[in-house]
């Protein structure tokens, strides 16, 4: 057939007749009908988050109700793992877009292992949120009374090798510090039942801890952020998925970061929607981890050019503090592990 023809029918005819079937489609949409059109413009997203369901990880189910993500063309989900190296785990094997993960794993990994690469897309914590409790009662009133003390957390984790930093501005002899191994699910149950003298884990889980408390126990605890300068959690994806899909990657942190906002200045709403999806969730407890969440959140830096932001120098602390603490070198510059374009 000739380009003017389609089967017998004219081009003017099949153009006319297509407008009208697009003027059909986009009417059972206003009259309230499914719009395939736009279900169809929605863009898969994945997200997986390093911990399970709490209330510091509310702000993306937030984001979700309240439409943020689908304003910006896209269908997110979540899966929760138990573990940052789990979360990084599916993100390199594919089974993730982009993660919420600490930055200090990320980059250790990629110094291990340079390929593929990452880049953290946003901030989710200014301030470094890894903590060590304790019971009170035990004489541990200031940080060098850690010397001479047990710490545990589970294997494979930074925190003995961020404690240096810890330690190094709080005048803490390392040597005097011993270190325990636990399974993640075990590790708060050894301090309570004094197998351990302080437990390392993140600040949010401090509501969650003290809910479970019989009556009369009390704890305390230190977290490494007051006295160490190095990033927390952030957003992550693959160099790939970032340069092939920007404009996802964009539209997907600056939703997040909405949710964060309303979340700080809202926990009560956060936590109801996510507890929709894990009725389990205690809601009280949900809303003081949210609000402790609202205080690692937003920094200085955060506050000037807004959520998500990474400041240079620090993520150059967090960078090198990998390369001299942890001891892991890494070839490539800091500037191509992160970026602010999408904030």
């Amino acid at each position: 057939m000739g380009s003017e023809h389609h089967r017998g029918i004219s081009r003017r005819t099949l153009l006319t007749r297509s407008a009208g079937a697009a003027i059909g489609v986009s009417s059972i949409g206003v009259l309230g009908a499914p719009s395939i059109a736009r279900a169809q413009a929605l863009k898969p997203v994945k997200l997986t988050i390093q911990f399970f369901a709490r209330g510091d990880y509310a702000h993306v189910y937030l984001a979700r109700e309240r439409g943020y993500y689908k304003e910006q063309g896209l269908d997110v989900t979540f899966q929760h793992v138990l573990g940052n190296a789990l979360a990084l785990q599916a993100l390199t094997a594919g089974n993730a877009d982009l993660i919420h993960a600490d930055l200090v794993q990320m980059l250790q990994l990629q110094g291990r292992t340079p390929e593929p690469r990452m880049r953290a897309v946003g901030l989710i914590s200014d301030k470094l949120a890894l903590s060590l409790f304790f019971q009170k009662g035990k004489s541990i009133d200031k940080p060098k009374d850690l010397e001479g003390r047990s710490i545990v957390d589970s294997p494979g984790s930074t925190a003995p090798f961020i404690f240096n930093l810890f330690a190094k501005a709080n005048g803490i002899d390392t040597n005097k510090v011993q270190w325990k191994n636990a399974a993640a699910t075990a590790k708060v149950a050894m301090m309570l039942q004094n197998q351990a003298d302080s437990v390392a884990i993140y600040l949010p889980a401090k509501p969650g801890i003290e809910s479970k408390l019989p009556q009369g126990q009390e704890i305390s605890n230190f977290t490494f952020g007051d006295s160490v300068g190095i990033y927390g959690d952030g957003l992550i994806t693959m160099e790939k998925y970032w340069q092939e899909n920007k404009k996802t990657v964009q539209g997907f942190v600056r939703a997040t970061m909405k949710g964060c906002k309303d979340s700080y200045a809202d926990p009560k709403a956060a936590i109801d929607a996510i507890a929709k999806h894990f009725p389990e969730l205690n809601k009280e407890t949900g809303v003081k981890e949210m609000q402790i969440q609202a205080t690692l959140g937003e920094g200085p830096a955060q506050k000037k050019n807004g959520l998500g932001y990474h400041d240079p120098d620090k993520m150059k602390a967090t960078y090198e503090a990998v390369i001299s603490v942890l001891g892991q070198p890494i070839a490539r510059p800091v500037t191509d592990f992160y970026t602010n374009e999408a904030i």
